[in-house]
């Protein structure tokens, strides 16, 4: 009973830090009502997110453990209220940079979020509680961006108001951050001999030990996970499409709002039910991947070709429409797309990696792809400085490239297959 107490409380919380109703108009405010131009707000104030998450996601990703989950949350949620306070009494330059900042922080120590269930509940659990969890970020986010447009589509209150309610759900975010309850290292230690598949009486070797033999063994396992994630090629090749999917896939929801921008606002006024089906959409998505019975070990560089091919196309069409329902409907399913593909390649990697082991590969794609992105940013926007729509043509050739990659992988493989079909 304690254990659905917990989950039922972080789940609340997930659902309270994703209220965030801004966010679908975030551009639009920094843009009209702070007088920020597109290319102040592209060249020097998004960046700082990237550059941050990325800074800030390796120690994140080794403190979660040595700081036992609870504090990464706390700071998770302090993270989001300070981006508030600055979206609700910040008007420089200076300040919409720093909120980019804690921004970056924020994001980097989400982990924190689905790896603190893991030790509280029992394996049996995990299942249950990581969809129900994951389905608290989706309605969080839902009921946010349903009311932002609500309430912006219907002319019922300004840019302003979003961000003091926003403000309101991240105090109240912070406040359920810190009840949390505290794992204790004992507890973690435990856990950590279990996925080490070490047997016998667990209860005493807990009993003996010290918080120093929990770092040890943490540590230890660091540096024997990465040697076991990247012996295996097929864990490499779906690897290295994450991180550069991912990589792209920041980058084009990152600056998705500027391009919705260059249209007059009176058009668009409805990025808030656009941004709430993308989740919703996400769902069925996902389930219908999961009845697939398909041999993604054979057929996965097809899907990923194709996949890629047709975000490339979506892409472009939104570097070259001036009509925002065109915008629009290519975002969500350009996102769509993302979904399905991400999911395949999750589920793939799953059955191919020991379970343990997908946090910190989640965490080391997640720390290239935003590499790539940094490098990305700097290429494109501080050194090219392009503007928006020629920004998303570069973004279109960039998956063409990945579609590329992925038909050579699939050719090559096929090429091999015949050869070894003669020769016996």
């Amino acid at each position: 009973m304690e254990q659905w107490k917990v989950i039922m409380l972080l789940c609340l919380y997930g659902a309270v830090k994703e209220f965030r109703p801004t966010e679908p108009y975030m551009y639009e405010y920094q843009h009209s009502v702070l007088n920020m131009s597109e290319q102040t707000l592209n060249s020097q104030v998004y960046p700082i997110w990237t550059y941050s998450y990325l800074v800030f996601l390796i120690p994140a990703f080794l403190l979660t453990d040595v700081l036992l989950y609870k504090p990464l949350l706390v700071v998770e949620a302090f993270s989001y209220f300070l981006c508030w306070i600055i979206f609700v009494f910040g008007r420089s330059l200076w300040s919409q940079q720093l909120l980019e900042f804690f921004y970056g922080w924020a994001t980097a120590t989400e982990i924190a979020y689905f790896a603190y269930i893991y030790v509280k509940v029992p394996k049996t659990e995990y299942k249950s509680a990581t969809a129900f969890t994951r389905a608290a970020l989706l309605v969080g986010r839902f009921l946010a961006y349903a009311l932002a447009q609500l309430l912006i589509g219907l002319n019922w209150s300004s840019y302003q108001t979003l961000n003091i309610i926003s403000l309101v759900a991240m105090t109240f975010a912070v406040f359920l951050a810190v009840i949390l309850p505290p794992v204790p290292w004992k507890d973690a230690y435990q856990k950590k001999l279990e996925d080490n598949g070490i047997s016998g009486d667990l209860e005493s070797l807990v009993s003996d030990a010290s918080y120093t033999d929990y770092l040890r063994l943490f540590f230890k396992g660091l540096h024997q996970n990465l040697l076991a994630i990247y012996r295996n090629p097929l864990i490499l090749k779906w690897s290295v499409w994450s991180a550069l999917s991912s990589c792209i896939f920041y980058q084009v929801t990152n600056y998705t709002q500027t391009l919705w921008g260059t249209l007059p606002e009176s058009q668009n006024r409805f990025n808030g039910i656009t941004e709430a089906l993308v989740p919703l959409l996400g769902i069925p998505a996902d389930l219908i991947t999961r009845q697939l019975s398909v041999n993604w070990h054979k057929w996965g560089d097809v899907l990923l070709a194709v996949g890629s091919l047709c975000q490339a196309g979506l892409l472009f069409w939104m570097s070259q429409s001036n009509h925002i329902v065109v915008l629009y409907l290519s975002y969500i399913f350009y996102r769509v797309i993302y979904q399905l593909t991400t999911t395949i390649a999750q589920s793939t990697l799953a059955l191919s990696l020991d379970s343990r082991l997908f946090g910190l590969l989640f965490g080391i794609n997640t720390f290239v792809a935003l590499l790539l992105q940094s490098l990305l940013t700097s290429v494109v926007i501080d050194w090219a400085k392009l503007a928006i729509r020629p920004q998303f043509e570069v973004y279109s050739c960039y998956h063409l490239v990945v579609t590329v990659i992925f038909s050579a992988i699939f050719g090559i493989w096929t090429v091999r297959r015949i050869l070894k079909a003669q020769s016996n």
